[in-house]
Formats: structure tokens, C-alpha cells, sequence
């Protein structure tokens, strides 16, 4: 099949959606497709022809095309002087929302009519307009539009009508946990909805050093709870915090390892997580320890450091993260939210406490310090359910199943309008 991707960013940039299309693109195009993907390049990040409106380079035999200037001309039209009043006389208020997050470009939507591609997939639909533009360019060709949504259920935009009738308009949809899937379902008319989930690679961990890390920081052999990933209250940074200040009356050896960036004294470093930090008394302070900025090659060894993974986030649409835990054989406590439900299993691989409650949080990480046999066993669990279900090349299985299952009803309805005709 001839692929298309289409996402808001792509690598040098990472984060979980961007390691995600990268995996998929990569692992597709070993298996004899043709891979192709167009970013929009929403973070600026210095790139291959970054003076041109158009750049394209190839990155791991992937043909990647990045609009450079599609934010920068995004933002100075909703930042002209009457735009928004014009524009709230022509759309609703939720298409409004929609499409202020992302641009609506007509170079993304000639390009994508141009590619000749098969199959076109979307990732990413808080960027709205990118979904937008691919099904209005459905409309007008041949290929079958697969949409990637990682739905955030707690942010509003996934509420959208708007998103549900977009999600209604393609031949597949991928989703990454069975309670998006359901949640899809309950509020459009697609029924194409597959979970496929997402994964690690393995032999990325096979190396994890844990120890190294320790004598790096002088952790020693004591008791080390850490957060991996985005500093933000959202993502339960700030929940860890304040309950290892309860954890500290009871277990004052215990350590707390933050990796992650920004972090202080970067001016970048978000405004609740600098506060509760700020809040930390000395002896406190003196137990936490900051990786800012880290090596992705030292993402392995960082959880192979720890004791406990702890990450009771209200903004996941998955959690790639648990699984890297998992990897290293470390029990995980995550939020009772609906997407993580689906991932950890409470009580076997790790646990769920409800969502921003600093006190359940640490009660149960007191539990998790306290049974070194049950840490050993939830990870041992979690190490296992990943290795089943959760490698990159799992995840790639089912994508490719649902693109080909997407392109085939493609064909079939199109075979059958020419019969009508």
C-alpha cells in the first residue's frame, strides 16, 4: 500500500504521538509499503530547508515533507486585528475551538490529493484542522482515511460534535484503549473503531543500567519513587510531589526522582510543578533529585533505577510510559482514569488511585515500599502483559490490519457507487 501520515509534528520533535506515527511509519515501510508523511512543523524545530514554505528530507528511509511556515501564518491570521470577530460570524463556536488549534492549509490539502496515496492517516486530532482538511480531500479522491485520534476523554475538544462527525466520515478508525474505542461508539455513527494500542521496543531496555544511574546521583541502595516524562500537573507531576511529603513522615529515606524537562530553574518549567517544588522544605529538597534534559538512550537505565513508577496522570489517551516501567520490571500506580484502567490492571501489575488525591497516592506508595515481594510480582506481571500485547510490533500488526481492512471497504464502496451508477 502506498501510506500518507499526517501530523502535526515529527521527528526531531518527540512525544508520545510523535514516537508513535514514527514507529508505525518505519516499521510499515520495513514491511514493503510505501510510506510517506507530511508535518506540520508546529514547534519550529530547526529542520533540513527550514527557509523554504515547503522542506522535504528522508529519516530512516522515510519520506518526510514538513509545511514550515504553516504555524507562523496560522497564528498571524488569528492574531489580525478583526479576525476572530469575522471568523465567529462564519463558524460555530466549536469549530472555532476546532480550528484555532491548528492551521487549515491548502498546501496540506493539495499535497495530501496529490500523493497518490492509498491509504491516509491521521494522527493527533487535537489538531483538528488536520483531520478536517484530510476529509475534505476524501471527498474529493479515491484513498481510504484512517483517523489516529488519541482522544484526551477529560479535555473538552474530545467532546466536540464536530471531531464525532469527522471521526464518522472515515473507513477506520484506530484508537488505542478499548474505553476510547467505546467511547467513540457511544457518540458517532462509525463502527469501523479498532483498538490497536501502542508499544516499546524491547531491545531498547535489554541494556538498562540502573545502577550506573544510582551511582551517578548518589542514590545508593535506598528506596527510589520516580516520575519519567512531561513536567506538568496534568500529567500528576504535582500530585507525586505533594505525596511523597507525606511519604517523608514515614519513610524518610526514601527518594524522589524527577526526569523530565523542563524542570527548575528553566524559566520554561510549568507554573504549578515550579510552585510545588518551591513549597519543599530543605530536608525535603535534599531527597529529591533532577534530571532535566536527559539522553533518550538513558530513558532505559532511568527506570531500571527506581523502585516504583509512579505517574497518576488525567491527561493520557494511553500511557507509554507504564509499559517502559514494566520493561524494567517495576510495579506502576497510575490514576483510576478510563484510559489508564485499560492499560493497568489494579492489584495485579500495579495500582489506581483516584485521580489528583495526593493522600491515596501515597498511601499507596507507602504500601509498594513496605512489600518489596509485591513490587516484585506487579512488575514481573507488568513485564509480562507487555511483552504479550505491547511491542511496536504488535501495535504495528493491528495498524496494518486496519489500514488494509480500511482500503479494502474503500474499494468495495466504490465499486458498488459505479454499480449504482
Amino acid at each position: 500500500m502506498r501510506i500518507l501520515h499526517i501530523t502535526p509534528d515529527y521527528y526531531p520533535a518527540m512525544g508520545g504521538a510523535e514516537l508513535h506515527i514514527k514507529e508505525y511509519s518505519e516499521r510499515l515501510l520495513a514491511r514493503g509499503h510505501t510510506v510517506s508523511v507530511l508535518a506540520m512543523n508546529s514547534r519550529g524545530l530547526p529542520v533540513q530547508g527550514s527557509d523554504r514554505s515547503t522542506s522535504s528530507e528522508v529519516i530512516n528511509g522515510v519520506q518526510v515533507h514538513r509545511l514550515n511556515n504553516a504555524y507562523a501564518l496560522h497564528n498571524r491570521l488569528f492574531n489580525t486585528r478583526g479576525a476572530h470577530r469575522l471568523m465567529r460570524t462564519l463558524l460555530t463556536a466549536e469549530a472555532m475551538q476546532v480550528f484555532s488549534t491548528s492551521p487549515f492549509s491548502l498546501r496540506a490539502l493539495l499535497f495530501t490529493l496529490r500523493a497518490g496515496a492509498d491509504v491516509v492517516a491521521v494522527m493527533n486530532w487535537y489538531h483538528g484542522s488536520l483531520a478536517a482538511q484530510a476529509c475534505v480531500a476524501r471527498s474529493m479522491s479515491n484513498f481510504a482515511l484512517v483517523g489516529i485520534p488519541l482522544l484526551h476523554i477529560e479535555r473538552e475538544w474530545a467532546n466536540y460534535g464536530l471531531i464525532m462527525r469527522m471521526l464518522s466520515r472515515c473507513d477506520g478508525v484506530a484508537t488505542n484503549t478499548a474505553f476510547e474505542k467505546e467511547f467513540i461508539e457511544q457518540r458517532s455513527s462509525q463502527r469501523n473503531v479498532h483498538v490497536t494500542g501502542v508499544g516499546v521496543e524491547p531491545s531498547d531496555f535489554a541494556d538498562a543500567d540502573g545502577a550506573a544511574i544510582r551511582r551517578r546521583h548518589q542514590l545508593a541502595d535506598g528506596p527510589v519513587v520516580g516520575y519519567v516524562g512531561r513536567m506538568q500537573a496534568s500529567k500528576g507531576t504535582v500530585d507525586v510531589i505533594e505525596a511523597m511529603r507525606i511519604v517523608w513522615r514515614h519513610r524518610p529515606d526514601a527518594r524522589l526522582l524527577l526526569a523530565g524537562s523542563p524542570l527548575p530553574p528553566d524559566p520554561r518549567c510549568d507554573v504549578e510543578v515550579g510552585a510545588a517544588l518551591n513549597q519543599l522544605g530543605d530536608s525535603e529538597r535534599s531527597n529529591v533529585v533532577y534530571l532535566s534534559g536527559f539522553k533518550d538512550s538513558d530513558k532505559p537505565s532511568i527506570f531500571a533505577a527506581l523502585d516504583i513508577f509512579a505517574m497518576p496522570s488525567v491527561a493520557e489517551s494511553f500511557g507509554i510510559a507504564y509499559l517502559e516501567a514494566w520493561l524494567c520490571g517495576k510495579a506502576v500506580i497510575g490514576a483510576s482514569i478510563g484510559s489508564t484502567s485499560c492499560v493497568i490492571d489494579d492489584g495485579v501489575n500495579g495500582l489506581l488511585v483516584p485521580p489528583r488525591d495526593p493522600d491515596r497516592l501515597a498511601k499507596a506508595i507507602l504500601r509498594l515500599l513496605g512489600d518489596p515481594d509485591l513490587r516484585q510480582r506487579m512488575g514481573a506481571a507488568g513485564r509480562a502483559k507487555t511483552l504479550s500485547d505491547f511491542t511496536w510490533d504488535k501495535s504495528t500488526d493491528r495498524i496494518e490490519r486496519v489500514y488494509t481492512m480500511a482500503h479494502d471497504n474503500r474499494l468495495a464502496s466504490r465499486g458498488r457507487a459505479r454499480k449504482g451508477a
